[in-house]
């Protein structure tokens, strides 16, 4: 499955992320938040077991809970950015779901 995040922008291209990259992404915002899974949980609006199950693949964010993490990487400037690119899949597949406003 693949999620597709608006940007705030609207002339840059929309982040998408697929299983396991979205996974991976969630742990290094977390990480670069410095908080615990449950203090992010916390952050976020979920329970530490739920970023838990994120963190490993085993449940999928919802697309509030993206635009919740995409805005918490914003707020690291340069840093934050440069983690959603990391992990932007390019060029968007057809047929992928579209989360975040448009």
């Amino acid at each position: 499955m693949m999620y597709v995040i608006s940007c705030s922008n609207p002339l840059q291209k929309p982040y998408s992320l697929k299983q396991p990259e979205a996974g991976r992404f969630i742990r290094d915002l977390r990480q670069l938040t410095g908080l615990t899974q449950e203090q992010f949980g916390l952050r976020v609006g979920v329970s530490y077991e739920t970023v838990s199950r994120w963190e490993n693949g085993r449940m999928q964010p919802s697309s509030l809970a993206f635009r919740q993490l995409q805005q918490l990487a914003q707020e690291f400037g340069d840093t934050g950015k440069a983690l959603l690119e990391r992990y932007r899949s390019d060029p968007l597949s057809p047929g992928a779901p579209s989360y975040g406003s448009t």
